[in-house]
């Protein structure tokens, strides 16, 4: 027995002297051998930090799509102001200097002027009242404002949710890559004691061919990390709106602060209320029902205030009348003016009747809008319910993988076990590490688009 114990125990102290070295020699190669080619965790990690509320600011202030919105509402502010003009009174002034002759007087009488003006007019309007037009031209510009505010909110909105996405998904593939590497390291070190144990005569060469593949494989998928990894920094910067790729590194964030209790029906008249978009359609039906005012006023009449000065000067001797005064002279001039819409070939009718069709239109898509919400917001449910399944079941089974792991690893170490049982084990504890990292961002993912479906990207997020 003592016997047994002192051939275990040498055993013991070559893998450990073998399986040090052999893992030494192995760190320092690439996935082709090349002794030059090491790569490290940190290397790939190496980037620029960067929290979400700096990516959210970064972006808000960058994105090309969104100042286009910011213009247009700013367009539509001065619509409105030019709605309103109507209500002011409008001035106006002209000069005429008009200077008239004949060929025969001409020619026949040197000196003779048929006349010379210099005339000045100014010209006060002021819309008295118009039943109703211009302050339907006024609501209509304001409404316009307000779908031109929607479409902006309902740009934020999904910038929002494009850039938490994308940062949640360059999270996960940082810790994706953490698995990976982790994966390689335990791959060759069960090489190495595959290696030390046939060297030591107690091994076969199956356990080593089998521990070479089981590495192939860890280094494979540390490849695919390596590309994720990547793919995802160029996706965050894209959703910034940065053309170069600057390496962006996602720092920490507890996913807790995603969470929200799903109240569907609850829920679903919140998102009647909040989305951008419904109430881009509603001041869209409220912009027609200005538009339909508007045109049915062209059927009444407008009342105008005019005041004129007028100032003349008229040389006397130009036409010859001895008493015509040679000296500027004014006078003024107060009045009204209704205009009454009598006959315009049907024009104002079929203005209404357009009117009208358009906010039946807008009213339709409105309804037809509701229940696509309706719609999102239920589906937005079922999937953050399905992926919290997932999370839990990853959870349980990553649990039992580890658990698996080290029981077999503890029964290979003391000859009960086989090196093909450590290769199955530490496979499916890395594919359970791998699924569960996956379940838990696709959980934040999917609470992210619930929260997008209700019109709600308020979280409470660290600053840093």
């Amino acid at each position: 027995m003592i016997k047994r114990w002192n051939q275990i125990l040498s055993i013991l102290m070559i893998l450990a002297f073998l399986g040090g070295w052999t893992g030494i020699s192995l760190a320092g190669k690439d996935e082709e051998g090349n002794a030059d080619g090491a790569i490290s965790l940190a290397d790939v990690l190496s980037g620029t930090p960067i929290s979400l509320p700096e990516a959210l600011d970064e972006a808000l202030s960058r994105r090309p799509a969104l100042h286009d919105f910011q213009h247009q509402v700013e367009a539509q502010k001065d619509v409105v102001g030019e709605a309103r003009s109507s209500y002011m009174p409008q001035l106006s002034a002209s000069y005429q200097n008009i200077y008239g002759n004949s060929f025969l007087g001409v020619f026949l009488f040197p000196g003779f002027q048929y006349f010379d003006l210099d005339i000045l007019t100014v010209t006060l309007n002021q819309n008295i009242y118009d039943f109703g037009r211009t302050s339907s031209q006024v609501k209509q510009a304001r409404m316009a404002k307000n779908v031109a505010q929607s479409a902006l909110n309902k740009e934020v909105l999904d910038l929002r949710q494009d850039v938490t996405v994308s940062y949640l998904t360059l999270l996960m593939a940082q810790h994706a890559l953490k698995s990976a590497f982790s994966g390689v390291r335990d791959a060759r070190h069960h090489l190495s004691e595959a290696e030390a144990r046939l060297s030591a005569g107690v091994g076969i060469r199956l356990d080593v061919t089998q521990a070479r593949v089981n590495l192939e494989t860890a280094l494979l998928q540390r490849i695919r990390a390596i590309n994720d990894f990547r793919t995802a920094q160029i996706e965050l910067s894209r959703s910034i709106g940065i053309k170069r790729n600057p390496h962006y590194v996602a720092r920490e964030i507890s996913l807790d602060r995603f969470k929200r209790a799903i109240r569907l029906e609850a829920d679903i008249r919140l998102a009647y209320r909040q989305r951008p978009d419904l109430q881009q359609i509603e001041a869209t039906v409220r912009e027609g029902e200005a538009r339909l005012a508007n045109a049915k006023s062209q059927n009444w009449p407008s009342i105008n205030g005019i005041g004129q000065y007028f100032m003349s000067s008229i040389p006397g001797q130009a036409l010859g009348i001895t008493y015509m005064p040679n000296y500027p002279f004014s006078t003024f001039n107060i009045g009204g003016v209704v205009n009454v819409p009598i006959f315009e070939g049907g024009l104002i009718s079929h203005q209404v009747h357009e009117a009208r069709s358009r906010l039946a239109s807008t009213n339709d898509q409105l309804s037809e809008a509701k229940l696509r919400v309706a719609a999102e917001v239920r589906e937005a449910a079922l999937n953050v319910r399905a992926a919290l399944q997932r999370w839990s079941e990853a959870r349980t089974a990553f649990e039992s993988a580890r658990e698996n792991d080290r029981l077999v690893e503890k029964s290979f170490k003391v000859g009960t076990a086989r090196s093909v049982d450590v290769v199955d084990a530490e496979t499916s504890l890395r594919q359970a590490r791998e699924d569960l990292i996956q379940a838990r961002y696709d959980w934040a993912i999917q609470m992210i688009r619930y929260r997008h479906s209700l019109g709600d990207m308020s979280m409470n997020l660290p600053v840093h």
